[in-house]
């Protein structure tokens, strides 16, 4: 009977700790074959747009930054700030119908998100979402288009956000293009610190903000032609999944060691029944 509680207690806490392995990764999976679906939904709706119909959005999109009249830095995660963007704001750059406004993509980190505009990206976590009140992916007035994350326990649309530096680049598809950011500014600052960023007059600024312990992690990109990105290093760049790998391989050798200090204290217990059968 003790023997049998002793395995039984063993197990248990094996699968406890693979539990704990393995929970975040099949949650962290879900939520990338959801954005997969969104993503190739939102791709296939704007192919199926006419250029008219592009130049059209577009055009509606410029009108919207011109109203907001060099909108400047603010908190993005801020209570008080880019609640409800309004009915018109909700129906610029959406060709699916489904809140998306764009798909972000950043090659260093094997990220390609869907961006919802930010009054849908509210009604679920894990998301990435763009701030009503700063300018949107298009043309038409100064300031940053701000993308902050909206993450749950366990998925950060935004993992590993650090690991960029000046000189890389990430891609934002709006409908049928395809806009360059080259990254130059990666910072850590307090919500407060916020407003003192100047956003350059004519530039096209696209930042992703993540919230980091209290703190605000910036990484900041100018719009750039295509055709002046150098290609970058990513030889440093863990594939998607490697790090629950890394995660479960000193639960593995846990396992087997309390399985191995089973075995033991078995065999043990046997040798002592023999040697008093013996006696």
């Amino acid at each position: 009977m003790k023997r049998f509680l002793l395995t039984l207690l063993i197990l248990v806490l094996v699968a406890a700790l693979a539990a704990l392995v393995l929970a975040p990764v099949a949650i962290r999976q879900y939520r990338l074959s959801e954005n997969a679906k969104v993503v190739n939904s939102y791709r296939d709706a704007a192919n199926r747009l006419s250029p008219e119909d592009c130049d059209v959005q577009l055009v509606q999109a410029q009108e919207y930054n011109r109203s907001l009249d060099g909108a400047g830095w603010t908190d993005p995660y801020s209570p008080d700030f880019g609640k409800d963007g309004g009915e018109a704001y909700a129906a610029l750059l959406n060709p699916s119908g489904d809140g998306v406004m764009a798909v972000l993509k950043v090659p260093k980190l094997g990220m390609s998100m869907a961006v919802y505009h930010g009054d849908e990206a509210d009604a679920s976590p894990a998301r990435v979402a763009h701030v009503p009140g700063s300018r949107l992916p298009s043309e038409g007035a100064d300031g940053p288009c701000l993308l902050r994350a909206v993450r749950e326990r366990f998925f950060d649309p935004f993992a590993g956000l650090d690991r960029l530096i000046i000189g890389d680049c990430f891609f934002l598809q709006v409908l049928q293009e395809t806009q360059t950011y080259e990254v130059f500014q990666v910072a850590r600052a307090s919500p407060e610190a916020l407003e003192a960023f100047q956003s350059a007059e004519d530039d096209e600024e696209c930042a992703l903000v993540a919230e980091v312990g209290g703190m605000r992690l910036v990484v900041r990109g100018r719009r750039v032609s295509r055709h002046s990105v150098k290609p970058t290093d990513d030889s440093r760049s863990l594939p998607v999944g490697v790090p629950e790998l890394i995660l479960a391989a000193p639960v593995a050798a846990v396992g087997l060691i309390l399985l191995a200090l089973v075995e033991w204290v078995r065999r043990m217990a046997r040798r002592r029944m023999r040697r008093r059968m013996k006696l």
